[in-house]
């Protein structure tokens, strides 16, 4: 139980700190303002400089000046949007057999015809050992939130490459939208080179069929905290991983959007950025490049959204302009977030009465069959408090 007594005490001090940082982000933008301005102009030099360097930092590649501003164009119509998204119930600890579960959804919506949106979910019961031997052979064992989150990710691709090409109607353009990043940064986090490298090859082989069919993938994130830009601009600057400014001078800790809220107009998007994560490495062609997008609001401020899109992609302005008019249109739709991945969302989400649901259904089936299902006194406590 909370002492609100007490918290509110400390709320003062709260409120004061904010404030001088507040002030210190002020300060800060301004620098990183004043940088964007200078390096412009020279950002080819700007580049080879980071080359030069190879700071330990993620500083974006250039592939124009960085402070350019592009409006959209018109939305193309008849035009096909197709996105995915998942969920999933993690293995339990508490709960034998071990076994856990995906929710993807497939949406199709089909603009300027009389064609009926598809909005399914699809549901993968996962509990065979072996069911990803060919990425490693103790699958269930290694099966950890981190590595089930991965294999979902892959999941989603794989289901929203299929359902692009299962709606795609001859001589339409269609785009392919995916929720987050394109980026496997998670893999990272698993600390264990025997799962990353099959895993990173299963995400990129689905990357390329993509490519290969000529369906224009792109994949939207919502208040990105990325600071490859901003990196950028401390290199211009002067600051070094082993030479660092002192921290009144730094831009470190600013987040891109913050820049990009003040130099693009609505509805516009940034210069093409490409990521220089090590991950890429693996990408080969497949890599993936990024601009910021301004979405609009109907009141007040809008934000600013990443946007990723494959290096094929990235290459031919046409499809940028696709990609940049539709995702802007889902936006304006849905009330600054893309329409279509809400609706993925809602379509994929796991909600806590289905996940009680889905382990009665398993503990029946079980049961039927003359098995056991082993839950811990602590699993069936939480399921079922007694107060």
């Amino acid at each position: 139980m909370l002492d609100w007594h007490e918290l509110q005490a400390q709320i003062p001090d709260f409120s004061d700190y904010q404030g001088e940082e507040q002030a210190r982000r002020a300060a800060q933008l301004r620098r990183a303002l004043d940088a964007l301005d200078a390096c412009d102009p020279c950002w080819e030099a700007l580049r080879e400089q980071v080359a030069q360097i190879q700071p330990k930092w993620l500083v974006a590649g250039l592939r124009e000046a960085p402070k350019g501003a592009h409006t959209a164009a018109a939305r193309p119509t008849p035009i096909t949007v197709v996105a995915t998204d998942g969920s999933q119930i993690y293995p339990d600890r508490h709960v034998e057999p071990t076994c856990y579960l995906l929710n993807i959804s497939r949406i199709a919506f089909h603009y300027g015809t009389h064609e009926q949106p598809l909005m399914e979910a699809v549901p993968a019961f996962r509990y065979r050992g072996d069911e990803f031997a060919d990425l490693f052979a103790d699958a269930l064992e290694t099966a950890t939130t981190e590595v089930v989150s991965a294999i979902r990710d892959q999941y989603e691709l794989e289901q929203l490459f299929e359902t692009a090409e299962a709606v795609q109607q001859p001589g339409r353009p269609l785009v392919a939208m995916a929720d987050g990043t394109l980026i496997r940064w998670m893999l990272r986090s698993l600390r264990n080179p025997r799962l990353e490298g099959p895993l990173i090859a299963k995400y990129t082989e689905v990357l390329a069929r993509f490519r290969a069919a000529q369906i224009p993938l792109c994949s939207y994130i919502s208040m990105p905290g990325n600071t490859e830009v901003v990196n950028l601009l401390r290199i211009h600057q002067g600051d070094r991983p082993d030479l660092p400014l002192p921290a009144e001078e730094s831009l470190e800790g600013l987040a891109d959007r913050k820049v990009f809220e003040q130099t693009l107009p609505p509805g516009a998007r940034s210069a093409l950025f490409e990521s220089a994560s090590h991950i890429q490495r693996e990408y080969g062609e497949n890599r993936i490049c990024y601009f910021y997008l301004h979405v609009p609001a109907e009141a007040g401020p809008g934000e600013i959204g990443r946007v990723e899109v494959p290096l094929w992609v990235a290459e031919d302005p046409a499809l940028i302009d696709r990609i940049h008019a539709v995702v802007l249109s889902e936006c304006e739709k849905g009330r600054g977030y893309p329409m279509i991945l809400s609706e993925a969302h809602e379509r994929a989400v796991i909600r806590s009465h289905e996940r009680e649901r889905f382990y009665d259904l398993l503990e029946r089936g079980l049961h039927h069959a003359g098995l056991p299902f082993l839950g811990s006194r602590k699993q069936a406590s939480k399921r079922k408090p007694m107060v």
